[in-house]
């Protein structure tokens, strides 16, 4: 005989009721897993592109240090874009320079040119500059870090400081995704004869406004071990600290032959 308490059940309610208990674990999931599967895919490719960007810094220091004529490396270039311009004659604002002053010398100026990555949400950039790796996110404008730095150096038993400006070019303006074969050749290089500092010689960093890796070289020349000291009136100069001391100027111009 059927039970009077099961005049209540009904299969529909319990099947409103479970679809309802799927429907809303699926909406969870989509509000809060999914972008947050996103962010962490963007996340790995940015670490895989400073990756990248630490191999070609190797292989530039092969073509400068060991005077390697040719270098090139495939890699994949995931979630956003590498790209490099042909040397644009741009506005002194949009174009990063280092000036600095030696021997009481006249202020020279000299614009390194930069390999970036953009990722494709605009969250940060990774960039290949003057023989250091850069990275800089868009939710700060004015903030940037350093990855790696350059071959810069201060000999304490000589007094003589070495410091190589690395002129990055292309054969045209270039932009890969994907997998790409970067190739690299060394078009020349010259060096200085050594320059005896004076009190006031000076080097400074101006970046440029779309790109601001400021803050990265700033840190870089608080370095102690390169004796570089900040100027107090907020001019984004760094004095040599050392009168009498010889610096060495190393310039390469590196050309792009591909991405």
């Amino acid at each position: 005989m059927k039970s009077t308490q099961d005049s209540g059940v009904s299969e529909t309610i319990g099947f409103i009721i479970i679809f309802g208990i799927i429907m809303t674990g699926i909406s969870i999931v989509a509000l809060y897993g999914y972008p947050a599967l996103i962010q962490e895919q963007s996340n790995a490719n940015i670490k895989n592109m400073e990756k990248n960007m630490l191999v070609l810094q190797s292989d530039l220091k092969s073509l400068t240090y060991k005077s390697v004529p040719y270098q090139e490396t495939m890699m994949q270039v995931s979630g956003g874009t590498l790209v490099i311009k042909e040397n644009p004659i741009v506005p002194p604002s949009e174009r990063p320079y280092f000036e600095f002053v030696a021997g009481g010398a006249p202020v020279e100026y000299f614009a390194p040119g930069e390999l970036r990555f953009e990722s494709a949400d605009g969250e940060a950039t990774v960039t290949l500059e003057n023989g250091a790796v850069h990275i800089r996110y868009w939710s700060s404008p004015t903030g940037s870090a350093m990855l790696a730095s350059p071959s810069w150096f201060y000999d304490q038993t000589t007094g003589t400081y070495v410091i190589q400006f690395i002129h990055m070019n292309a054969t045209s303006d270039m932009a890969q995704t994907r997998i790409g074969n970067v190739r690299m050749q060394l078009s020349d290089s010259n060096q200085k004869p050594p320059i005896t500092l004076v009190a006031g010689d000076y080097i400074r960093y101006s970046p440029s406004n779309a790109y601001h890796y400021g803050t990265a070289w700033n840190n870089y020349f608080n370095n102690t071990e390169l004796n570089l000291k900040e100027d107090p009136s907020g001019s984004g100069k760094f004095t040599f600290t050392r009168p009498g001391s010889k610096l060495v100027i190393k310039t390469y111009n590196v050309t792009f032959l591909s991405l």
